[in-house]
């Protein structure tokens, strides 16, 4: 029998997939903007008539998530990404006058470590960023996930677009030896780690992390109470839990403490016993990691699972904690709906909980507060540790740029939680760098200039009369 290094195949596919990037990137940078946008909306048209394949395929074959919610949000996050294309991020950026003062280059080779949660629409979202920006891309899946992002691949190449072979590539064989070897890979000009923190430490390129956050969400006194509930529950049960930025954390002041839990339980949020939290507990780890089980299921199957039942209704679990103890089990980061309630007696030991909160785990990457208060929102905003706050809304879709103002995309910067260099949300803005072209200020510099400048005019002039008399002709 044959046998093969698992790790020296891994290697082996990484040298030659960056090899391969790096050379199309070397074709793809000629093309203008332009250009690429065209090619990009072909593959966005294509991807669109392959939605319901998509969307189902993914949650039969990661048995993560709610088929439904991920078709509606493929739908939402589709049209509003393809807003962006006409802005201009690679090339000339200013050109009002004749002076070029910026010009927007690619990295290179992106090498984008993917999540096992929403795996597609993060593939699809890395891909199409790095592609917009100039750049090529190598997808490194999780181990036993590679078959799910073969499927978009199976979509891309239905459409030929015109892009130089192997702008696009992923990994089919990823291993932990194979995954560090492409990021020390000379030719590659940046990581995207969207959630893998294991392999932080081991890049020794620039880095940008994006990954689930623990979001605490802050109700106040002047809030409008009905209106939180109904957003927070709708939020953190959307896609069984999955987005980055969806609640974890609910902390309310005392005085509207219960009118908050009423509104809560009407809107689907199910309030555990003290026995039913032990029976959750101990079906939701599995060697102090969070079990794949739980991970992306709904609240009703949750129940289950840990032997209970709830209403048919039930759309999140809720833990009540008087108080936050670095063992507590419920400040680890949970991919699925439950959610854990906090009371404290006014705004300024609120905002305490919530700095708490953020930096027990040090992933904390998103805050949100309801509150008609502006002084209050004002003093969130300056004080706590996140790369962005939410405010009257919930936060699944409206971290992400659904339904908010902030930057659409899949990736959210976490700066604020130690990794990474950027701590908004990233797009493919973010994938290049800035050239800025100066000029001198001396005479002799503004007079050279200026001759270089006129020389332009007459040129244009001369190539205008040129075409002039060929029309006429």
């Amino acid at each position: 029998m044959q046998f093969v290094d698992t790790d020296l195949r891994s290697i082996q596919e990484a040298r030659i997939l960056v090899e391969s990037a790096r050379d199309a990137q070397i074709l793809l940078r000629e093309y203008d903007q332009q250009t690429i946008d065209r090619m990009i909306k072909l593959i966005l048209a294509e991807v669109r008539q392959s939605l319901f394949e998509l969307a189902a395929f993914e949650v039969n074959a990661s048995g993560k998530g709610n088929e439904k919610d991920k078709l509606s949000l493929w739908q939402q996050f589709i049209d509003q990404f393809s807003e962006s294309l006409n802005d201009q991020i690679i090339g000339v950026l200013d050109n009002a006058s004749y002076e070029l003062t910026e010009i927007g280059v690619p990295f290179g080779v992106i090498g984008v470590l993917l999540p096992g949660e929403n795996i597609l629409l993060n593939a699809l979202f890395a891909t199409l960023s790095a592609l917009k920006a100039g750049n090529t891309v190598v997808l490194i899946p999780q181990a036993r996930t590679e078959q799910i992002v073969a499927k978009l691949f199976e979509v891309f190449q239905r459409v030929n677009v015109g892009l130089p072979k192997s702008s696009v590539s992923f990994m089919e064989n990823t291993t932990l030896e194979g995954v560090k070897a492409l990021m020390t890979l000379e030719s590659v000009g940046l990581i995207i780690n969207i959630g893998q923190s294991v392999y932080t430490d081991y890049c020794t390129k620039p880095i940008m992390y994006g990954g689930i956050g623990s979001v605490p969400v802050f109700i106040e006194r002047t809030a409008d109470i009905n209106h939180a509930a109904e957003q927070i529950v709708a939020s953190r049960s959307f896609d069984n839990g999955l987005l980055p930025a969806a609640e974890q954390f609910v902390i309310a002041e005392s005085v509207i403490a219960s009118d908050v839990k009423a509104r809560m339980i009407q809107a689907g949020a199910y309030f555990m016993t003290e026995a039913e939290e032990k029976q959750l507990l101990a079906k939701l780890f599995l060697e102090n990691e969070v079990n794949p089980v739980v991970i992306g299921r709904d609240a009703k199957t949750l129940a289950k699972i840990a032997g209970f039942s709830v209403a048919d209704q039930t759309q999140v679990l809720v833990s009540e904690q008087p108080y936050i103890f670095s063992e507590n089990p419920f400040t680890t980061s949970l991919p699925c709906p439950i959610l854990t309630f906090y009371l404290e007696p006014d705004w300024i030991h609120a905002c305490d909980k919530c700095i708490q909160l953020l930096t027990e785990k040090q992933n904390g990457h998103t805050l949100a507060i309801h509150s008609k208060n502006q002084a209050i929102i004002k003093e969130f905003a300056l004080k706590k540790p996140v790369g962005r706050m939410l405010v009257n809304t919930g936060t699944s879709l409206a971290g992400i740029g659904l339904d908010s103002t902030l930057p659409v995309s899949m990736i959210l910067g976490g700066m604020t939680t130690g990794r990474g260099f950027v701590s908004k949300n990233i797009t493919a803005e973010e994938l290049t760098y800035i050239r800025e072209i100066g000029y001198g200020t001396t005479s002799e510099s503004c007079s050279s200039t200026r001759k270089s400048r006129s020389l332009d005019l007459t040129e244009q002039a001369l190539l205008e009369k040129i075409l002039q008399k060929i029309i006429e002709q």
